[in-house]
């Protein structure tokens, strides 16, 4: 059973017969330098991936998006980023809130799907390199990484 409540003044709950099913949300086309964090992101390996865009690649910006209950990872992967680069970057958050479209797929088939709207809240830190870690990216060589255990190496 999905609840949904209207839109009048009185917000009286409706009910619905049927199972909800949460859409992705729309992201736009990505590139490198944009890193999507969710729940299930390892946080190492994260700070690990912006070090070697921001070092390795020489960007000089990346951006990390958080929405919902990642808010507060996100947040914590920037710092973390930023105390592992040595505080050479700045962190520019900035929020806003973002519409998700859910669809309510009823148990009797004569029926439509419905789709309801819901708000959630999002972050978008954006990683910027400062002049210090500019001229280390273009005096340092590029740093090692080692293949993964599991991949064969090609000679």
């Amino acid at each position: 059973m999905v609840w949904n409540r209207s839109t009048d003044d009185k917000r009286r709950l409706t009910t619905f017969v049927g199972s909800l099913r949460k859409r992705c949300p729309q992201r736009p086309a990505s590139v490198p330098s944009d890193i999507y964090i969710s729940s299930k992101s390892n946080s190492t390996i994260v700070v690990k991936r912006v070090r070697r865009l921001m070092v390795n690649d020489k960007y000089r910006s990346v951006t990390l998006h958080g929405m919902g209950a990642s808010l507060g990872r996100t947040i914590t992967i920037a710092q973390s980023v930023q105390r592992a680069l040595h505080d050479q970057v700045d962190l520019r958050p900035m929020t806003n809130s973002v519409t998700l479209v859910d669809d309510v797929i009823p148990d009797d088939m004569d029926k439509d799907i419905e789709t309801l709207t819901r708000i959630n809240s999002a972050i978008h830190v954006e990683i910027v390199a400062k002049p210090g870690l500019v001229a280390l990216q273009q005096n340092v060589a590029p740093i090692a990484s080692k293949p993964s255990r599991n991949r064969k190496v090609l000679k």
